[in-house]
């Protein structure tokens, strides 16, 4: 039987912020001014997309360990893109991003082919991503070897 972990988080709310707790960690997810919030931390949908560049940047130096890749440094520019009015209550309209774009570039001595093998063996185990891609979210992922500076 595989040993499964619960994760935790514990939240207080005022207005629309939130104030999380998880483990000894604390941070704020809000909406800006023009949503009713104070503008503290990033909105829902924003702490999203960060988990799923966290998420992905863990799974990726794990995979790397194990497949023998020099991950050097990795980088994401994420975007997700959504209809609010499935938010808003629109009955046919997803209320969950439709598209979730991210562009990596790694920096590494690795071929090709050997950054292609390390995305998909990062796209097929990270939690994150896995769990958008199972609710339909169009996934654009472009992995590049970084330019020098």
């Amino acid at each position: 039987m595989a040993n499964k972990m619960t994760m935790n988080v514990t939240a207080q709310t005022e207005g629309i912020t939130v104030k999380a707790n998880a483990g000894k960690h604390e941070f704020m997810i809000d909406e800006g001014k023009h949503m009713g919030g104070q503008d503290s931390g990033p909105n829902p949908l924003q702490s999203v997309l960060g988990s799923l560049a966290a998420c992905e940047n863990v799974t990726a130096r794990m995979v790397a360990r194990e497949i023998g890749f020099d991950l050097q440094d990795i980088s994401f520019n994420i975007s997700g893109e959504f209809d609010p009015s499935g938010f808003m209550g629109k009955a046919d309209v997803q209320p969950y991003f439709e598209t979730v774009t991210i562009e990596a570039d790694i920096t590494t001595s690795e071929s090709d082919e050997r950054l292609k093998e390390l995305q998909e063996k990062v796209e097929a185990r990270c939690p994150i991503y896995t769990m958008m891609k199972a609710a339909g979210v169009n996934m654009v992922d472009t992995w590049n070897v970084a330019q020098p500076a």
